[in-house]
């Protein structure tokens, strides 16, 4: 009886401590998460798309021409590949190419269907329920025994 006790009274104190890890993971990883999002939220609108690989084309007298290609991922999760029309020099000038999104797929705000403001929501609430998962750690990190 007197063990048993024991044992219960050691994972009471030890499930504080359980939960203030849990909630930290869960708070970083969501603010980091919903950070990214924004980041690439706000780029995209603001600079476009960039090219992610570059296609190299010969020519007869030796010559090469590069190409950049943007990728990018669809409302639905398809990924699309476009091969811009403008040859470059090097391949270091193609890959710093990037071109505005043109097609309604290419915008960030494409599963929107209400609003583009909106596109800034879900990254924001995410790091609000960041915030929620640290004040959760708090309040576990209150329940440790001293």
């Amino acid at each position: 009886m007197f063990l048993a006790a024991t044992i219960q009274t050691k994972i009471l104190n030890f499930l504080p401590l359980v939960f203030t890890y849990v909630f930290f993971g869960l708070a970083l990883i969501s603010a980091l998460r919903g950070m990214r999002m924004l980041s690439k939220r706000y780029r995209m609108k603001h600079e476009g798309l960039h090219a992610s690989c570059v296609v190299c084309h010969k020519k007869m007298d030796g010559t090469a021409s590069y190409f950049p290609v943007f990728s990018y991922t669809g409302a639905n999760g398809q990924l699309f590949d476009i091969m811009g029309e403008e040859p470059y020099e090097s391949e270091a000038e193609a890959l710093k190419a990037h071109r505005p999104p043109v097609y309604a797929d290419e915008r960030p705000d494409a599963a929107q269907e209400l609003s583009s403001g909106l596109m800034f929501v879900r990254p924001l609430l995410l790091m609000l329920l960041g915030c929620v998962f640290l004040g959760c750690m708090v309040l576990a990190m209150s329940l440790l025994p001293e």
